[in-house]
């Protein structure tokens, strides 16, 4: 599934817009022989008007029909294009060029009728540039909302291409505890990779079909790998958007100091994504059992104050049973909730 933004393409500006209509309006008069001369005139310039109030008339809404109805697409979306560019102001340009369509298809109407009924050729000429002042008004009127759609569109195209609509198991974690690797670990395929917003790190997004049905594994470097409490309102906004997408979340601890992070900011970390998102399952899981000792599991454990899973998504163990755990609780929290983000607690394993 493509994301809801991707099929926009360009936006012209009004300048490319008028240029474009009253260039290809000269270019495509139609060759008119036989009967007067003043006749074939008039139809001349009449058929310069119908061209290009067509072709600005047609262009404002084929760009208005290429984004998607704004309150329609999936709130993961639609928060984060609010974030991006805000979704009033999108509303907002969107609207202003579908009412100047509807102001140009009026004028070509109108003169039209007016051409049709002009006495000397001189007459019809003045109604014609009259014409294609008034439509080029309208559009000079719409130029910035055209240059807002003009910034807002590359961003928006950039959004990953995430299906809200399969169960969503979400990694999270701090910077080298292995959230890449268990990704890369449980999915059936080469994960993908993928922009997000307000962060300069890709997530990873990987698949993998299991007996409760397909779900997706989303790593996220620069989001939930650093305390919430270090973001601004606009970066935390964009984070706070995968409660519409995750259906699941593993929050990884490593109990070693291989990732650099001591185990009591890690434990901090957890008690902060578990306040932002209350209401999505959590597994916890303590990884890099290869490396970690016997002692260091122990503390970790102690530390959590409940039972966790122990993997090595390196060497895979203990991999195959969180994700049968996760498939399950992401596929049951799915379906029985009609959506991401609705299910309740944390899982405590076996």
């Amino acid at each position: 599934m493509s994301q809801p933004f991707s099929g926009v393409g360009y936006v012209p500006s009004a300048g490319e817009l008028i240029d474009l209509a009253f260039r290809r309006a000269s270019r495509r008069v139609a060759r008119r022989t036989g009967g007067p001369l003043e006749a074939r005139v008039r139809a001349k310039e009449r058929d310069r008007v119908r061209i290009a109030g067509s072709i600005l008339a047609g262009r404002l809404r084929s760009l208005v029909s290429r984004f998607p109805d704004l309150d329609d697409i999936h709130p993961f979306y639609r928060e984060l294009a609010d974030v991006l560019v805000g979704l009033d102001e999108l509303k907002k340009a969107l609207g202003a060029l579908s009412k100047a369509a509807r102001i140009i298809e009026g004028l070509r109407r109108a003169y039209l009728s007016r051409l049709r009924r002009a006495p000397t050729v001189s007459e019809a000429g003045r109604l014609r540039r009259e014409a294609y002042g008034r439509m080029a008004s309208v559009v000079r009127r719409v130029a910035r909302h055209l240059d807002f759609l003009r910034e807002a569109v590359p961003k928006l195209a950039r959004l990953p291409s995430i299906d809200p609509e399969v169960p969503t198991v979400v990694v999270a974690g701090y910077t080298n505890v292995g959230k890449s690797s268990l990704v890369r670990a449980v999915s059936t395929a080469k994960p993908e990779v993928a922009s997000y917003p307000f962060t300069t790190k890709n997530i990873v997004l990987g698949h993998r079909d299991t007996p409760y049905g397909r779900i997706q594994i989303i790593d996220t470097p620069g989001l939930l790998d650093r305390p919430l409490s270090e973001r601004n309102r606009i970066e935390l906004q964009a984070i706070l958007a995968l409660k519409h997408l995750a259906d699941v979340i593993v929050f990884l601890l490593d109990p070693t100091p291989a990732c650099g992070f001591p185990l009591e900011s890690q434990l901090r970390l957890l008690e902060e994504v578990r306040s932002s998102f209350p209401d999505t399952p959590m597994i916890l899981a303590i990884n890099k059992a290869d490396i970690a000792t016997g002692e260091q599991i122990k503390t970790a454990m102690e530390a959590l104050g409940q039972e966790a899973h122990v993997i090595s998504a390196l060497r895979g163990d203990g991999v195959e049973e969180l994700v049968e755990v996760a498939a399950r609780l992401a596929t049951g929290a799915h379906g029985l909730n009609g959506g991401p983000g609705k299910g309740s607690g944390a899982h405590h394993p076996p």
